[in-house]
This record gives structure tokens, C-alpha cells and sequence, in this order.
């Protein structure tokens, strides 16, 4: 069965498959994506930094400065992607196909559990391995959901297997859970836990009140096999979970989103897409098909086969359970436009820390999947079974049903996917060879058209501005204050403002030496043009005319050195917070004065005037600067703040504090000093052995378990073979 789903993922991704060698991209945008964009020099960073002796600790790139480790994609703790570490992030176009064949074969095990049929459980397999709404993600690249998703059905299987043997099977569902926590993307794995830990406890419930005695004293067993899957669980990701869990309240979604942005689901006129995934309507017009976050379809035979489980299948056993599931997840897309919605919004916690409700239709593809199984399952006793001797025809039509799935989705999958030479993607471009050249710890701003995240990383350049989904609150409030009226930057880089829509005194602290621009960009004062040329394209598609963009570059006249030693310091009141922060600080000159939340220095003390420092050596986990100073001052470093940053001063601990919002000051006293900052991840001792034991004792559990099984196994053999012989014996006696 294994090998027959193989060869149906193959022919969805048959545009890979004459193309091996090629990236799996979608077909719109000219091949641009979420993996050529963000998502390959993710999986490079940690390759390029192991090489050199380094734990990809910290991203210094993108947005200021970020942590790689708790930031869920950036993909390190999830096994198959330590593969990209050693054959190059190409690997990943086939590490999207294999899991898509492994969320098949979890589909194929989990409709088996609820006792379908061979044959139907392979149309399961077909559906969940192909299923248009992951199939649309993967096109849109992204990786990390792709990951998850091949976890869903397994982690399913493992909850059917759970409630069958009345919780004494909990180790899988922790497992696979933990599985799709490190895949990447936290969003889907919460939902599922979710959905599971809501079916749990109407089970619980059901149980509880049972008139059987029996059934009432399973309750508790159960009750204690299910807590323990979630200590399990937790134990097996904490060494993830932990630092995200504290990057988490250090984003700009810690006090949570709003319903406005939070339940941005599906639309009703998206229900047309049921049958037609292009269809667009007055209502739909603003998410076009390329928006696959609201591709509600399913294809239409697996649809109708599962509509024929509702009315054929309702009494087998779990049918009624994957159909309240699936009311469930369909209700909980729909965002806001759903009361349903609206009350998990208030009163279920970590539901508004993300947006796009519409992904619980990952699960919901799942099921629907599950569902066609039963649906064609069920007509077997009514039309095959009755009459043995059309038995044959019922293989010949179970045969036909997969073939036109496998069209169906396969005609989908077609229309959205495409492949693209590696050499596709720009490299070595002019402005590339400009940074090349004048290798430095100075900023860039650019856009993504002229010059994008990928190649920053492959130059050693960090950019302001970059597509980055984990935003720290400290990073876009000092971004906002970029532009004096906070409203003209996209902190992704997708938007390039313009010269004049800038607060140059903001850009000279950030360190900003260089920028960007396209080439009709008028002069303007603090900028000099230092080149200009033209560039190819992001994506330059084999066998089309070529694009060409022309740019210039800009040196900035007055930027701030990335390091500097200031005495004068203005604190901010513990009033002070978000956007009133972000104008105080569009108030200040950065070269006279600091902003602190609290001036640490005696306050008579003289105070030195502002003067450059010395960055000796800078990596991802450690900055070295020396510092000279006449007076008491603060050293300041312009790299995001983050607790997990710690300094020496002439190998002393000393104090850091937010400086002007984002960045990181130090307290000196007058002298020469050598000054050392080094990232540690918090927590990630404690994470790291609670989950290296967690896996170890996981392991050694299911090593017992098989051993046992074996055993018993063995043993009904040899008691089978005794029979037999012993009824032979009475034979020939």
C-alpha cells in the first residue's frame, strides 16, 4: 500500500519528478514564495553556522537581530531538517514530497483503526497525502505547515488507538504530537491539541455519567492516561517550548491579537470553492485563488464520498465523532463570522495569539479524507458483500474511485505547482558584489525586489528591513518610529518607502549606511549616490525574456557608528508604552541624548560626550567592542535587546538596559574598556535535559513494549504450532 501511495504523491508531484534537480515552487508570482523568500536561508543558517564550529544561537540578518532558537521556523529541532544541514537547502523541495507520502500513509493507518477496508483505506491515503488545501500551501512554500501537517493523521491514529484501548496506548499520541510541535509551525499543532483535548473530555464526560458501572470506572484510568500524555508531550518539546513560550511574551502578539486581525477566516462566498477552487465572487474578490490561506475545497469525489458517510456510515463506530470534528474546524475558519469563533476568541488562551483561523482546514482536510474512506466502505455490505460473486467488480470499482481521485487531485496539483532551476535564483548580482567588497557590521535598507533576504545572508548583510513572522514588540515599535507617522513601513521589506518618508535621525542610529533605491530615487540631503546598475529579477525563469530592474545605492552622510559611548540620558516613565514610547523617541536626538527606562549612573557623576567605539570581532552569539570613555556613560550596541544577551566590562558581569527602545546599553566609568556580549537562550539548559530525558525514557518504553509484544507473539505461535500438532497426533491415532 506504501508503494502505491508513493507512486500517487509522484504523480502529483510529477513536475518534480522530470525535474529532480529543480525547486518545487507554485506557479503564480513567477515562481516566488514563502521558501525561496524566508524559508531556504533558514535552512542554510544552521548548516553555515555548524561548519564553523557555532550553534545558530541568534540571527543578527533580519529586523534588528533575532533568536534562532524559540523561534519555531527557524526549523532546528525537527529531524528531517537537519538533512538540508549537510546536502544544501535544495533537499527541502523533496522533504516537501516525502511528507506528503508520510501524511498518506498516516492516513491510510488511522482510517484502518476505525476498521475500513484495505482498498478504502488506501482512497484515505490518496486524499490526505494530495488533499488541495495543503497541496495549495506547499505551492505557497510553506514549509514549516507542510511538516506538521504529515503529523496530523498520525497523531489522529494515535488518538483512535488511545480511546480503543482505554488509554494503556498513550505513548504514540505523545509522540506524534511532539513530532508536529518541532515541525515548525505552532498554529496547527495547537488546534489539534485542541480538538483532541475537546473530544477527550465529551468522552470523559460521556463516561462519567455512564449508567454502566463499568464504564464509569474507566473513567479515571482514563482521565490519568490522558494527563499523562500532555506532562509526555511537554517534556519531549521543552527544549523548544521554553524559549518560545518567553519569545512569545516578548512579541508584538504577547497580550494577544485582535478579533479584527485574529479572526480574518473564511468568507461565506468562499463556500462556492466547495466545488470550484477558482470561483470568485463580489465577496471573495480581495483573496484571489493565489490566497491559499482560504482554499476551501476538498476535490469533488473525495466531497461526495464524504457526504455518503454522513447518510451510509453514520453508524459505524467514530463516523459520528469525525463529523463533529469536522463541524468543529469548518466553524472555527470561518474567523469572526462564526459565534463559535467568537467564543473560543474570549475564552480559550492562546486562540488569539495567531491569525488565520482558516488553517484548522489542515484538520479538516484530514477528516474529510478519514470520511471518503468510510463513505465508500459503507456501501460494501449493501452492494458487494450481498452478492459474492460481484466481490471482483467491487475491487475493479474501488480501482476506478482512486484512479479519479488521483486525476482529480492530480489535475490540481498540475495547475499549482512548478519547478525552478537553482541557478534561477539571483546570485552574484551587482549589488551583491558591492557588499562583497566593503564587508561591514553596517545596516542596509533595501526591499525585497532589488535585493532580498536570501542573498543578505549569503553576503553577510544585515538588512532593517526583513520578512521576518516572529516580530520582538521592541523591534516593530522602533520600526514604527522610523516613519513620523508610523504608517509608511512594512517591517517585511515587501514596500520600500522612500527617502522623504523617513526620520533620518532613527535611520542614523539604526546604523543604516547604505540603501537601496530604485534608480529614479531624487537626490536628497545626508545621501550621496554611490552606484547605480541594474539587476536581474528574484527569479529568473528558464527560457523567458529576461527582466532587469535598475537600482541605485545611497551612502548615508551622517549614520551613527553601531557602537558608540553616550553620557546624557533622558528616562522614560513606566507610563510610557507602545506607540507613546515610539513618538518620545522620534523627539530625541540619538547623538545628545539616551533613552532609558532608568539612568543606573550616580547622578552627579560628569558624564562623557558621545564617541565611537571599536566593534573587534562580531558573530551570531558574541559581539566584542572596545570602548573608551572620559567620563560615566553607557556603552550602546545597536542590536536588539533581548534578556537573553549578557555582557562583561573588563571581563566583570555588568547590567544591560533597553536603550532607545530596541537596542542595548551598558553602564561604564571613565577609562578604557573591553566590553563582551554573549547570547545564551534562557532556559535552554533545563529544556534540553528535561527533554533528553523525556526521549530517552520514551525509547526505553517503547523498546519494552515491543519487546513484550514480540514475546507474545512468539509465544501464541509456538501454542499454535503445539495445537496443530497435537490435533494431528489425535488424527493418526
Amino acid at each position: 500500500m506504501t508503494c502505491l501511495l508513493a507512486l500517487a504523491v509522484l504523480f502529483c508531484f510529477r513536475e518534480l519528478v522530470t525535474n529532480p534537480t529543480h525547486l518545487l515552487v507554485g506557479a503564480h508570482r513567477g515562481g516566488e514564495n514563502d521558501l525561496t523568500a524566508y524559508f531556504l536561508p533558514a535552512l542554510d543558517l544552521p548548516g553555515t553556522a555548524i561548519a564553523q564550529g557555532k550553534f545558530p544561537s541568534w540571527n543578527p540578518h533580519l529586523s534588528l537581530g533575532s533568536p534562532t532558537w524559540g523561534n519555531p521556523q527557524s526549523l532546528l529541532f525537527y529531524p528531517p531538517n537537519w538533512l538540508c544541514w549537510w546536502l544544501g537547502s535544495a533537499a527541502a523541495s523533496w522533504l516537501l514530497v516525502a511528507h506528503h507520502w508520510w501524511t498518506g500513509v498516516g492516513a491510510y493507518l488511522w482510517a484502518r483503526q476505525l476498521g475500513v477496508r484495505h482498498v478504502s483505506a488506501l482512497i484515505a491515503g490518496v486524499i490526505g497525502a494530495a488533499t488541495p488545501y495543503a497541496i495549495a500551501h506547499t505551492a505557497e512554500g510553506h514549509y514549516p505547515q507542510t511538516c506538521v501537517m504529515a503529523w496530523l493523521p498520525w497523531t489522529l491514529w494515535a488518538f483512535e488507538r488511545f480511546l480503543a484501548s482505554g488509554g494503556r496506548r498513550w505513548l504514540g499520541v505523545s509522540v506524534c504530537l511532539s513530532l508536529s510541535f518541532l515541525g515548525g509551525h505552532v498554529q496547527e499543532s495547537f488546534y489539534l491539541s485542541l480538538l483532541l483535548s475537546g473530544t477527550m473530555t465529551c468522552c470523559l464526560v460521556s463516561r462519567f455519567f455512564s449508567r454502566d458501572a463499568a464504564v464509569r470506572a474507566d473513567w479515571a484510568r482514563m482521565t490519568w492516561y490522558w494527563s499523562l500524555v500532555g506532562v509526555v508531550t511537554i517534556g519531549l518539546v521543552l527544549v523548544e517550548l521554553l524559549p518560545t513560550f518567553g519569545n512569545s511574551q516578548l512579541s508584538v502578539r504577547a497580550s494577544g491579537l485582535p478579533l479584527s486581525l485574529a479572526g480574518d477566516g473564511l468568507k461565506l462566498g468562499h463556500w462556492s470553492r466547495l466545488w470550484n477552487p477558482q470561483v470568485e465572487s463580489v465577496e471573495t474578490s480581495g483573496t484571489s485563488f493565489g490566497s491559499w490561506e482560504f482554499c476551501f475545497h476538498f476535490g469533488i469525489v473525495p466531497a461526495l464520498l464524504a457526504v455518503l458517510a454522513m447518510w451510509c456510515g453514520r453508524q459505524r463506530p467514530g463516523t459520528r465523532r469525525l463529523l463533529l470534528m469536522l463541524a468543529v474546524t469548518v466553524l472555527f475558519a470561518f474567523g469572526a463570522r462564526s459565534p463559535f469563533f467568537r467564543f473560543c476568541h474570549a475564552w480559550l488562551p492562546g486562540i488569539a495569539s495567531f491569525r488565520c483561523p482558516a488553517r484548522a482546514l489542515y484538520l479538516s482536510s484530514m477528516i474529510i479524507a478519514v470520511l471518503a474512506a468510510i463513505g465508500w466502505d459503507s456501501l460494501w455490505p449493501r452492494l458487494w458483500d450481498a452478492r459474492p460473486a460481484r466481490r471482483r467488480l467491487a475491487h475493479w470499482a474501488s480501482l476506478l474511485v482512486l484512479g479519479l481521485i488521483v486525476w482529480e487531485l492530480g489535475t490540481f496539483s498540475a495547475r499549482v505547482f512548478a519547478t525552478i532551476p537553482p541557478t534561477a535564483l539571483r546570485r552574484d548580482s551587482s549589488i551583491s558584489k558591492f557588499f562583497r567588497e566593503r564587508p561591514s557590521v553596517d545596516r542596509v535598507l533595501s526591499g525585497m525586489g532589488l535585493y532580498d533576504d536570501r542573498e543578505a545572508h549569503q553576503d553577510g548583510v544585515q538588512k532593517v528591513l526583513g520578512y521576518e513572522p516572529f516580530m520582538f514588540l521592541r523591534c516593530a515599535l522602533f520600526l514604527d518610529a522610523l516613519t513620523p507617522d508610523g504608517s509608511k513601513l512594512d517591517p517585511g521589506g515587501f514596500l520600500l518607502p522612500s527617502f522623504r518618508d523617513l526620520h533620518k535621525p532613527l535611520v542614523d542610529l539604526a546604523g543604516v549606511r547604505y540603501a537601496i533605491m530604485p534608480a529614479d530615487q531624487p537626490p536628497v540631503a545626508g545621501w550621496k549616490r554611490v552606484a547605480t546598475g541594474t539587476v536581474p529579477a528574484e527569479i529568473t525563469q528558464p527560457n523567458q525574456l529576461n527582466q532587469t530592474l535598475s537600482f541605485a545605492i545611497f551612502e548615508n552622510q551622517t549614520v551613527l557608528p553601531r557602537a558608540f559611548v553616550i553620557g546624557q540620558v533622558t528616562e522614560t516613565s513606566n507610563s510610557s508604552q507602545g506607540t507613546k514610547l515610539a513618538r518620545l523617541l522620534e523627539q530625541i536626538n540619538p547623538r545628545e541624548t539616551l533613552l532609558l527606562p532608568q539612568d543606573i549612573l550616580p547622578r552627579d557623576s560628569d558624564r562623557t560626550p558621545f564617541a565611537e567605539a571599536s566593534i573587534e570581532s562580531y558573530s551570531n552569539n558574541e559581539v566584542r567592542v572596545r570602548a573608551s570613555s572620559s567620563g560615566h556613560g553607557y556603552l550602546v550596541l545597536t542590536d536588539l535587546f533581548h534578556p537573553g544577551w549578557s555582557a562583561t566590562v573588563d571581563g566583570q558581569p555588568t547590567t544591560i538596559l533597553p536603550a532607545d527602545i530596541a537596542f542595548r546599553a551598558v553602564p561604564l566609568a571613565p577609562g578604557e574598556h573591553s566590553i563582551v556580549f554573549r547570547f545564551v537562550v534562557p532556559g535552554w539548559k533545563a529544556g534540553a535535559i528535561v527533554s533528553a530525558l523525556s526521549w530517552l525514557a520514551v525509547s526505553l518504553i517503547a523498546l519494552r513494549s515491543s519487546t513484550l509484544i514480540a514475546g507474545r507473539s512468539a509465544k501464541e505461535s509456538a501454542q499454535r504450532t503445539s495445537n496443530v500438532c497435537s490435533t494431528n497426533a489425535s488424527t493418526s491415532t
